[in-house]
């Protein structure tokens, strides 16, 4: 498939960080050496995929030698995708979806084979986004863009963003990142220098935004913030330290009209992650 490179100019947007979801994409986790943990990690994966089949269908990015398996072990909404992929978090390998102005998904920026095999799956084209552009984007999908990179040419990517892909207030932060849970409201982790930024700056629209700042996890490792918003499912990550409770009820009191739950994520994040960085939603077509 072929398309035009300037979703601006086709009024195509960066779907927003909760979009209803069509379908969750999430990456098998691979085999360690440890039999044990990856046995324990593994069940992991396969209850929060349980969890999100709920809400939309859910495919396992695998290897070809584990596809049968994951096949086998995987309920009736959850299927088993072969493919290659590294060992990154899957938001850095996954596409950047695009939608019209009715909000269905028409299109994917992608730079990864896998973030390419993953349009494909989904039926649209794909667009190559400028070099420039920075990976790690949240966009509320009314033209305000929450941006975590350190680039050699911060110039270049703001002109991406604001006229190749039509944002028009970007907000640039330092990492670790965070978290758009709805119009306006932002989870971020303790982070002074994010948060003065944040709370000084308004969206698109002019309005200001609204923070949840949420705890870190005790242990060091993980990001309470790096929920997994999809459309009315909210899933906060609980790194079953004792602060999961305080996350959890902080964003069930933020989020009222929502479905919030907890999923223990302290086998599946990375380092400086929650959920959000491991699951990728693609927005209904």
């Amino acid at each position: 498939m072929t398309a035009p490179t300037n979703p601006r100019e086709l009024g195509w947007r960066l779907a927003p960080a909760w979009a209803p979801p069509g379908r969750f994409w999430m990456i098998w986790p691979p085999a360690s050496g440890d039999k044990e943990r990856d046995e324990a990690t593994r069940e992991d994966c396969l209850g929060l995929a349980e969890l999100l089949s709920d809400h939309a269908p859910v495919s396992l990015i695998c290897s070809s030698q584990d596809s049968a398996l994951v096949a086998l072990r995987t309920p009736s909404n959850v299927a088993a995708m072969a493919a290659e992929y590294d060992a990154s978090p899957l938001r850095r390998q996954a596409p950047l979806w695009l939608v019209d102005g009715d909000g269905r998904l028409v299109a994917a920026l992608a730079r990864t084979p896998l973030g390419r095999r993953m349009a494909e799956q989904a039926g649209v084209p794909v667009v190559e986004p400028p070099a420039a552009l920075p990976i790690w984007i949240e966009t509320d999908g009314e033209g305000t863009a929450l941006v975590v990179a350190d680039l050699p040419d911060m110039a270049a990517a703001e002109n991406a963003l604001r006229h190749w892909l039509g944002l028009e207030q970007v907000v640039w932060l330092a990492p670790p990142g965070v978290c758009y849970l709805g119009t306006g409201l932002v989870a971020l982790p303790p982070h002074p220098a994010n948060y003065l930024i944040l709370e000084a700056a308004s969206d698109a629209r002019g309005r200001k935004l609204t923070l949840l700042e949420l705890p870190e996890p005790r242990k060091g490792a993980g990001c309470y913030a790096d929920c997994l918003a999809a459309g009315a499912a909210v899933v906060v990550p609980d790194f079953e330290d004792g602060r999961g409770s305080e996350a959890f009820s902080k964003v069930s009191a933020a989020l009222p009209d929502r479905r919030v739950s907890a999923f223990p994520a302290g086998l599946l994040a990375f380092s400086e992650g929650g959920l959000g960085s491991l699951v990728a939603v693609q927005p209904r077509g």
